[in-house]
């Protein structure tokens, strides 16, 4: 009987337990206790869930002793009673994720509620594939961080940007970008570029602006560092698998056309017509000619008469520059990714295409990625870490002809001329065709990457822990060239082949002591290290000559000859770096209101001479946050308040080539015979690399539960030592020698601002803005003007002056165009009647004033649109595509080169008021050169200002009921477009693509892209 009783009692509770009630609450803000929609509700240790309606409410079948458990996106986590609900709302904290958040800095991780130098985070939502149409991370910090300039210099596929951190601060234009640094691993030199790394595969970046951030990397971080860390499993997480893919067409977005032909035919003759009324002129009041003078100018005009009676243009009319256009060229992404892990390990894997074709011209740029990264703890003292990423890109068939499309006459016929033997023909003079230059294309630029660490973090004891980390990269690439001896390019030496190919490992392996601890109120940080790095470089190549005439060739086995044995010493060298250094850094803080750091590092490399080779690079850093004072601490409203400021000193070796402290011999030929000759650079002992001392002072505000957030910083930083080279007399039997030639200074305020509505609204919005204003000043130089950036023949020279900032050009004073005559007015600066090199002025163009972006995001219910626009202001482009099409000589080939249709408003007449002069040939203007009208001067200097709308996305997030049909966690449909419209003064094609000296050459637009992609979680 007693059995049955305890029988009948287990039975009435379990069925107790399993009985099911309907259950209604409210989800509010604990704050504002306005409803938060859109919640989830799920019983612990079931399936079952719910989520609120607009109000807050939520209806869901559970049994009476369950317990629940409430998330919202910008909350803590709920966990409560089921027998609590119908007592009143539940209420939910606002998580300050702003202020825990954990920066990764140089070396270790930081809470960004202690920072007290100027550190940006970027995290992974701004680089996925919708928001950052492009085969690398370098395009998605565009407007996204103040102080960071990013410029797509070229919209050639698989291209990659200038970045400027706080301004220029190297003399060497080449060597102005940041370090990049990546899980550890130093990416330097001009192997590994930013686009061998799968943006989707990146957690964040952090990018450290200020030298005391920076100074623990010593002498590579003057130019500032962008630390980047990829993607990792999470402990305790299910096996989850994502795939994104998305495909689109890339477009170039510029209306920028040539002469028709009866517009060409109209320039022609008037440019000869000018000249021979201008010789006619002169005859006619031969007074102080000499005969000889008489009889050239005669025949002078003979010559343009017979060109006018010789111009035969057919009729039809092309434009070539838009025809070599590759409309809708196609462009594609597919990245697959894995992640999940146990109780002691996780583990990310990942696989990504990425693949885009050129707008302009052909070619391609196609990228493979692999990655795996797998964590194990192997016991309470030990956790080992190891990753590899495996990169493939292959750039093939590439050709821009678009300086042949500028100069080709607009009657050239559509198809391309060939000769009786198959080779490429002209139709006339030597001109070439813009698509046959695209058929000579034969090349393939394949490189492959491999990257990666074996980590090891010890726990010694409580507090105190060791980390060794080995980071290594094996970069190889193999480029291989063939111009066919039909073709243009090889038709003179009867075809080329030529092969290059790098070999390229380098390491960095990292050992510190991490100490942490909390006595009290007091917190204590401290690391203290030491890393050694090695670089080993290697090239090779060689030319093969003499190919027969016959289709199929490709491949160096049907050359007959070598090139010349001149080109071996300079295709075939080897380079090896080895540097390293001890660094210690320490932080206080008190109560987390006061707040102290400091840093040392002590650096050394190969690069310098003995007595050179080490220095040191301290920082020190302090702020305090007065939120956490007791007149502040209860405040509703203000969550952080931190002011802070920093002093710190880093280095930029870069610039500095391998063997610029010696002096070395080159290898040659002499009559066959192997020999020795004086390099063409002296080696300097007393060479060191670049220093920066750099002073920031910032303010850090946290208002309404993060809310609404503001950072200010200004800074201003000295670079010495500035690294460049000084020109000697060949009597050395060389031409430079190696220098630490002068001074420059950056200063200016970086401004960043976010407000951004409720946590849980049905209508939620957030709007980011940023800005950067620099000024860049030149101090100081061994000589006042030096060269700067490589050299353009017969377009400006590239300079850097002292008083101004760098990358300004050396040209002409414009004064306009003379409405009397129609040619250009110079200014004579020093007014002795003469136009020469002593009237050039010089004009700063890279380096804008302005820089910044606002990024704003809307959400309803399941749609979200974000967009992003960037600006910036005060730059100036040279134009030398308008420079060099404003002659109206006949060309090296025998033809007048095809104009752009501003040409079309030129001077016709006495009188005419316009800014474009008329068309001559021959000496004209008052300084009677061939050149007067279009030497480089101020006429070809725009505004380079712009506003852009950089991205554009609309996504919508299918209905979790929907797709838990299908067993799909979730899913997002989007359409994106990049590069969507661009506002500016500027003529040209792009504002933004032009090299880091401002001046524009052969740089190709950047494409407007047009995306739909998809998002998928399992």
């Amino acid at each position: 009987m007693r059995k049955s009783f305890l029988f009948i009692l287990l039975c009435m509770s379990g069925i107790s337990a399993y009985a099911q009630q309907i259950l209604k609450g409210t989800v509010k803000d604990a704050v504002s206790h306005q409803p938060v929609p859109g919640a989830t509700v799920k019983v612990i240790g079931a399936t079952k869930g719910a989520t609120t309606n607009d109000k807050g409410e939520f209806e869901l079948n559970v049994p009476a002793n369950a317990q629940l458990q409430i998330i919202s996106i910008g909350f803590e986590n709920v966990v409560i009673a089921a027998s609590l609900i119908k007592a009143g709302p539940i209420m939910m904290q606002m998580k300050a994720i702003h202020l825990t958040d954990a920066v990764v800095i140089g070396y270790g991780v930081q809470q960004k509620s202690n920072l007290t130098t100027a550190i940006s985070t970027v995290k992974a939502d701004a680089l996925s594939s919708e928001k950052n149409i492009a085969s690398d991370f370098g395009k998605a910090l565009t407007g996204r961080v103040a102080g960071v300039f990013v410029a797509s210099k070229d919209g050639a596929p698989g291209g990659t940007p200038n970045i400027l951190i706080r301004g220029s601060q190297s003399i060497n234009a080449t060597y102005a970008n940041p370090l990049i640094v990546v899980d550890g691993l130093i990416l330097e030199g001009n192997t590994v570029s930013i686009n061998n790394i799968n943006p989707q595969d990146i957690e964040s970046i952090e990018v450290l602006k200020d030298a005391a951030s920076a100074a623990i990397y010593g002498a590579r971080g003057s130019t500032g560092v962008i630390i980047v860390t990829t993607k990792k499993g999470k402990l305790n997480s299910k096996p989850s698998l994502n795939i994104n893919m998305y495909t689109g067409v890339n477009n170039v977005p510029t209306s920028r056309h040539m002469l028709n032909t009866t517009e060409y035919t109209s320039a022609f003759n008037d440019s000869r017509n000018n000249r021979i009324s201008d010789i006619d002129a002169l005859l006619a009041n031969p007074d102080g000619l000499l005969p000889a003078r008489i009889s050239q100018l005669k025949n002078e005009k003979n010559t343009l008469q017979s060109q006018l009676n010789g111009l035969h243009m057919a009729n039809r009319s092309i434009d070539w520059l838009d025809r070599i256009k590759n409309k809708n060229a196609p462009v594609n992404n597919l990245q697959a990714s894995m992640s999940g892990g146990g109780e002691k390990n996780n583990y990310y894997m990942s696989l990504g295409r990425y693949a885009e074709a050129a707008t302009m011209g052909t070619g391609n740029f196609e990228r493979y990625t692999g990655r795996l990264d797998l964590t194990q703890q192997v016991n309470n003292w030990l956790k080992v870490n190891g990753n590899i990423n495996i990169t493939q890109s292959v750039r093939k068939n590439v050709s821009n002809p678009v300086v042949t499309a500028f100069n080709a006459r607009p009657d050239t016929p559509e198809d391309p001329v060939l000769n009786p033997d198959g080779s490429l023909g002209y139709y006339v003079g030597q001109q070439q065709h813009p698509l046959g230059a695209m058929m000579d294309n034969n090349n393939k630029d394949k490189n492959n990457v491999y990257f990666g660490s074996l980590s090891a973090d010890v726990k010694l004891m409580s507090g105190l822990s060791f980390r060794s980390a080995f980071n290594a990269t094996k970069f190889n690439d193999l480029n291989i060239a063939f111009s066919p001896a039909t073709g243009y390019l090889g038709s003179f030496n009867k075809g080329i082949f030529k092969n290059q190919s790098v070999d390229n490992f380098s390491y960095n392996f990292d050992n510190y002591f991490t100490y942490t601890k909390r006595i009290r109120r007091l917190g204590i940080n401290s690391t203290l290290g030491y890393t050694f790095y090695n670089n080993e470089l290697n090239y090779y190549a060689y030319d093969i000559y003499s190919f027969p005439k016959v289709d199929g060739i490709t491949g160096a086995g049907s050359g007959a000859s070598y090139g010349s044995p001149f080109n071996i010493g300079s295709y075939n060298n080897n380079y090896k770096e080895v540097s390293d250094a001890y660094f210690l850094r320490t932080g206080f803080d008190w109560d987390g209101k006061y707040l102290l750091n400091a840093s040392l590092r002590r650096d050394g490399s190969s690069k310098l001479s003995a007595h050179s080779r080490y220095a040191w690079f301290p920082s020190v850093s302090g702020g305090w946050d007065m939120a956490r004072e007791n007149f502040l601490a209860g405040s509703r409203i203000i969550n952080q308040l931190k002011i802070r400021s920093s002093y710190g000193m880093s280095g930029n070796i870069r610039p500095l080539n391998y063997f610029d402290a010696q002096n070395l011999l080159n290898a040659t030929s002499y009559m066959g015979n192997s020999a020795l000759m004086l390099g063409t650079t002296i080696g300097n002992p007393g060479i060191r690399w670049e220093r920066t001392r750099q002073v920031d002072a910032g303010v850090d505000v946290t208002l309404l539960n993060n809310r609404v957030t503001f950072t200010a910083d200004y800074y201003n930083k000295t670079t010495d030592g500035l690294l460049s080279a000084n020109n000697i007399s060949y009597i050395y039997g060389a031409a430079s020698i190696p220098d630490n030639i002068g001074v420059i200074r950056n200063y200016g305020v970086d401004l960043e601002l976010a407000v951004s509505s409720r946590a849980g609204a049905a209508f939620s919005w957030k709007v980011e803005s940023n800005m950067n204003i620099n000024r860049n000043l030149l101090v100081s130089l061994k000589d006042s003007l030096i060269s700067y950036g490589a050299f353009t023949f017969g377009g400006p020279y590239s300079r850097a002056k002292v008083g101004q900032s760098l990358g300004s050009v050396q040209v002409y004073e414009s004064m306009g165009v003379d409405p009397q005559t129609g040619d250009m007015l110079y200014k004579d600066q020093n007014k002795d009647g003469k136009w020469d090199s002593n009237d050039m002025i010089t004009v700063p163009v890279a380096l804008p004033k302005f820089t910044g972006g606002t990024n704003i995001t809307l959400s309803y219910k399941k749609i979200t649109v974000s967009a992003l626009f960037n600006y910036v202001a005060g730059n100036k482009i040279y134009d030398f595509y308008e420079q060099t099409l404003r002659n109206y000589d006949l060309d090296y080939y025998g033809v007048m080169p095809n104009k752009f249709d501003i040409i079309n408003k030129r001077w016709k007449q006495k009188g005419d008021i316009t800014d474009v002069p008329r068309a001559v040939t021959g000496v004209h203007g008052a300084g009677q050169t061939t050149d007067w009208n279009s030497r480089p001067s101020t006429q070809f200097i725009y505004d380079a200002s712009y506003v852009r709308l950089r991205n554009l996305t609309v996504a919508y997030e299918l209905p979790a009921d929907l797709l838990a049909k299908a067993k799909i966690t979730r899913a997002r449909l989007y359409a994106s477009a990049q590069n969507v419209f661009t506002i500016t003064k500027y003529i040209g094609f792009d504002p933004e693509a032009a090299a880091n000296t401002g001046i524009v050459t052969s740089n190709l637009p950047n494409p407007r892209s047009a995306v739909i992609g998809i998002d998928l979680s399992f």
